[in-house]
């Protein structure tokens, strides 16, 4: 059986930067969000999938932060597995860099 999941929502706690983030999303290494600027407080409906996932393990979503004067702000990473299949909404939290994101998704069977 394989697996999908789906982005919904994006939440922006704190930016990186002292101003707006120029924030893009990554799962697997695809976009699948972005690149967007977003300031503190933000909530971005991503509304986005479903991507197929791999079966041997967890899925990796990435957030960036465009920098234009330096080498982009890497903001976290968060593994998705399909072991939450089938429990509703879960939340992803991204802290690296003094940054503060949130990113619900959901996880369901391939016929969804």
């Amino acid at each position: 059986m394989g697996f999908q999941v789906k982005f919904y929502q994006l939440r922006c706690i704190e930016t990186e930067d002292n101003g707006e983030d120029e924030l893009w999303v990554d799962f697997r290494g695809q976009r699948v969000w972005g690149r967007g600027d977003i300031n503190n407080g933000a909530v971005i409906n991503v509304n986005n999938g479903p991507f197929t996932m791999v079966n041997s393990g967890a899925d990796v979503v990435s957030m960036w932060d465009k920098d234009d004067f330096d080498p982009d702000d890497h903001l976290g990473d968060f593994h998705i597995s399909p072991s939450v299949s089938g429990r509703g909404e879960q939340v992803a939290v991204f802290r690296n860099n003094g940054a503060h994101y949130t990113l619900t998704y959901e996880v369901r069977p391939d016929n969804w």
